[in-house]
């Protein structure tokens, strides 16, 4: 969270009218995102009933994170679009052999790592790809 801090002041510093809308916003919510996840996952060691807890640090870690890695796609498509496109193809590569190693590795909660993997690349799609394809 810190470093998000520091990537938002500096944003602040160079100007905020430098970088579009999709930078911004997912950057702003990516701080309470991220902030929220490590009370919930506190919540997750010591509650009896920590499912709900679980389930949503889940839900707002992997959007902070997601956030964050759209917005350094997007950063980099103000350089290169070329880039970016390495960037976000090599993202969602990665991210789908890692879930599709979760589910190989674990049949039992296949239908849970498939809905987490569409989940990410939703995110990813709609916050990285369509902003990179529509803006730059």
């Amino acid at each position: 969270m810190a470093s998000l801090f520091f990537i938002l002041t500096l944003v602040w510093t160079l100007g905020p009218q430098r970088f579009n809308f999709y930078i911004i916003i997912q950057l702003v919510l990516a701080i309470p995102m991220l902030f929220i996840s490590s009370l919930a996952y506190a919540k997750v060691s010591y509650r009896e009933k920590h499912h709900v807890f679980d389930r949503f640090a889940w839900i707002t870690t992997t959007l902070g994170n997601n956030f964050v890695l759209n917005v350094a796609g997007l950063m980099a498509a103000t350089f290169s679009k070329s880039i970016a496109i390495i960037y976000f193809s090599t993202s969602f590569i990665l991210i789908t052999v890692y879930y599709a190693i979760n589910i190989y590795d674990g049949l039992d909660t296949a239908r849970e790592e498939l809905i987490k993997l569409i989940f990410i690349l939703i995110i990813m799609i709609l916050g990285g790809i369509v902003p990179l394809v529509t803006l730059f």
